[in-house]
């Protein structure tokens, strides 16, 4: 039973995943975003616990990266075709299906990659789930309409599709954030700081910011 924990987690996560993309497709937009941040929650854990029983398997890293691509490719891939077709009724919406094709690609070239491990090449696809699940939220909460009327817009969803679908399949190197490792690195522990302090601030809009930072400070090698 012990060495199937983590998978078990993993299952959970992916189970979580399949219902938010339900939910967006019944135009529940906020609570299909909560599931896809759940699952970012247990895609922490499963891994951590993994580690900590020394359980870790070449069936529960498969498992984990079938998983993540339903959590963070298809589900935030479809909520965000959902919600710019409801908002907008843009042909645009079709644009956020690269979500799900960059994220197949870059969860192919991790599981074949065995340099990544204190870090990653290209954005991760977490990050990249949390930053579109963010938008929706921003919809609803955000009450600066200067933010509203510039990141609410298809033209302006559109190209950051692009430009982080790009990043995705990029090859510039993003840091780890797994819990062992940021004990040991007091810049990561900072930067953990900043997000927090960001979030208390901005509330989810402060989630973009955070991944504009996480980007931000991996290319230019603030943080390693």
């Amino acid at each position: 039973m012990k060495k199937n924990i983590a998978n078990l987690i993993t299952l959970m996560s992916l189970f979580i995943g399949v219902i938010s993309i339900i939910k967006s497709f019944n135009l529940q937009f906020e609570l299909s975003a909560y599931l896809i941040f759940t699952c970012f929650l247990l895609d922490g854990i499963d891994g951590s616990i993994a580690r900590f029983l020394k359980t870790s398997t070449d069936f529960g890293k498969q498992l984990d990266s079938f998983s993540d691509l339903v959590c963070f490719g298809l589900a935030p891939g479809l909520l965000i075709y959902n919600f710019m077709y409801i908002e907008f009724n843009s042909t645009s919406s079709y644009i956020a299906l690269l979500i799900p094709v960059c994220s197949t690609l870059r969860l192919s070239k991790y599981n074949i990659d065995t340099n990544q491990t204190k870090s990653f090449s290209g954005l991760t696809t977490p990050a990249n789930a949390v930053f579109f699940g963010a938008i929706p939220l921003v919809s609803i909460y955000e009450r600066n309409t200067f933010i509203t009327q510039t990141l609410l817009q298809p033209s302006t969803i559109s190209i950051l599709l692009v430009i982080m679908s790009i990043l995705l399949i990029s090859k510039f190197n993003t840091f780890n954030l797994r819990i062992d490792i940021i004990a040991l690195n007091q810049r990561k522990m900072y930067f953990i700081f900043l997000s927090i302090m960001i979030l208390s601030i901005f509330n989810f809009t402060g989630l973009l910011i955070i991944i504009f930072l996480y980007i931000l400070f991996s290319i230019f090698k603030i943080i390693i």
